[in-house]
């Protein structure tokens, strides 16, 4: 069987689609030397691959050419049987594809809030043409069939997230003694933790709804520390500074910006509770490394978030909206005593480790 897998980026921007991509193309490449199929991609955005994930010699990257790209897999597509196509922002060369090749298998994947909402145009073409629709979240699926009722349900499969394969968890969970000293920490103090992007158009993440709780739970614990990492744009970076400074909690709130891969597990490993009780996560990746790192973990009720902490099972779901909720839930996850940091990272392997997730894709591609 050969498959093409046309998508956006996976190496040159660091993001939750991204890592997916990264872990899709890993998994497609390890098939591919299992001798299940044989795999080739073609970028929009990145000029070249990693070649711990995906070969070059099976790569095409077009760099942000994206007529160059479309041309191109429209004409490389009648070699395959199967075209995956990464994101519904491709509609246009997804539904070229379909139109001059029936016959072949068209495979989308979805992730969140791009699909949230009644598409138009060419992307309910291209929902209602796929042969396959892969959702990262029984969430994701139920929104596509709620707001576009043409999109026959039966065709939508669930395809959760994945923990990088290079992602290597700890075997130790003590905090790392280069960030305590880095950021003038102890290990007696109390961290909290969330990792994302900070966007001003995107209010949704619910980091600010955290530093807002930061007074109440000073109170209870004075040393606390609300560490946030990722890196903000200009508007909602002066947003959160104004936030902070209503709030009186300067002292208790770092903005750390962007973390580097290398460091990314550490930081992991310096909180007590991550938290994100986001409203609009089509899944979650943080929330699944953050357990894999043994974390406890806060996550909001009314999103794809529910699913990536196995409905409870993992960590602890509050509403996003609900202030005394959140800090109840901190409060409670602060001083759990019944917490097994290696239990919680064997159950989230378990669930949603690489082979899983790649042993899931050899069915659905085999169908």
């Amino acid at each position: 069987m050969k498959v093409l897998f046309l998508y956006l980026k996976a190496f040159s921007f660091t993001g939750g689609i991204e890592k997916f991509n990264r872990s899709f193309l890993k998994a497609l490449h390890e098939l591919s030397v299992d001798g299940f199929m044989d795999a080739d991609a073609i970028s929009a955005y990145d000029k070249q691959t990693d070649e711990k994930y995906f070969p070059h010699p099976r790569f095409v990257g077009h760099g942000g050419g994206r007529p160059l790209f479309v041309l191109n897999a429209l004409v490389r597509s009648f070699r395959y049987k199967t075209v995956i196509i990464g994101h519904i922002n491709l509609a246009i060369v997804g539904n070229l594809i379909k139109r001059f090749n029936p016959s072949i298998r068209l495979i989308l994947i979805t992730h969140g809030i791009e699909v949230w909402q009644t598409v138009t145009g060419a992307k309910r073409q291209l929902l209602e043409q796929a042969d396959v629709i892969l959702a990262v979240s029984n969430f994701t699926k139920g929104k596509i069939v709620e707001h576009n009722p043409s999109v026959s349900k039966d065709k939508i499969l669930v395809f959760p997230n994945t923990i990088d394969p290079y992602f290597k968890s700890p075997t130790s969970f003590r905090k790392p003694d280069y960030l305590l000293r880095r950021y003038g920490l102890t290990l007696q103090q109390p961290v909290l933790l969330t990792v994302t992007r900070l966007a001003f158009t995107e209010k949704y993440k619910g980091y600010d709804k955290v530093i807002e709780s930061v007074p109440a739970l000073l109170r209870m614990n004075p040393s606390l520390q609300y560490v946030i990492c990722g890196k903000a744009d200009d508007d909602e970076k002066s947003r959160i500074d104004e936030l902070i400074k209503e709030n009186a909690v300067g002292q208790a709130v770092k903005l750390l910006g962007f973390i580097e891969d290398a460091e990314l597990i550490d930081h992991y490993l310096l909180a007590d509770v991550f938290v994100l009780q986001s409203k609009k996560e089509g899944f979650g990746i943080v929330f699944i490394e953050a357990l894999a790192c043994g974390r406890k973990v806060i996550a909001g009720s009314k999103d794809g978030s529910v699913e990536a902490l196995l409905h409870g099972e993992l960590g602890r779901l509050v509403d996003p909206d609900n202030g005394k909720e959140l800090i109840k839930a901190i409060e409670d996850m602060l001083h759990l005593a019944d917490y097994d940091p290696l239990a919680l990272q064997q159950k989230v392997t378990s669930a949603f480790g690489f082979l899983t997730y790649k042993e899931r894709l050899r069915h659905y591609l085999a169908d």
